[in-house]
């Protein structure tokens, strides 16, 4: 599915350049595919180095562990997924 979107946005965006980063960045196989279609669309391919190619689970739950630590909790029934959320619209009193 990754490769795929890359496609997709290397042919929509024409753009010269594909950075695979995150935890997916460390897929040996991964990186082969994207480098294909880096390729097929004149686009030079990067990937992050393996030590940054981290999964951001344990930042995520760090984070929750500085907002309870500072009083900040959320009910389950509150709880949800908001897409585009607005970085500036998120209190953090720890920082």
């Amino acid at each position: 599915m990754v490769t795929e979107v890359t496609e997709r946005a290397l042919a929509h965006t024409e753009k010269t350049e594909v950075l695979l980063t995150g935890g997916v960045a460390s897929n040996k196989r991964l990186q082969s595919m994207i480098q294909v279609v880096a390729e097929e669309h004149e686009a030079e391919f990067r990937a992050v180095p393996s030590e940054f190619t981290i999964d951001n689970g344990a930042m995520i739950a760090w984070t929750g562990v500085l907002a309870y630590t500072n009083g900040i909790t959320t009910p389950i029934e509150e709880s949800f997924v908001r897409l585009r959320w607005r970085l500036e619209e998120v209190e953090i009193p720890w920082a």
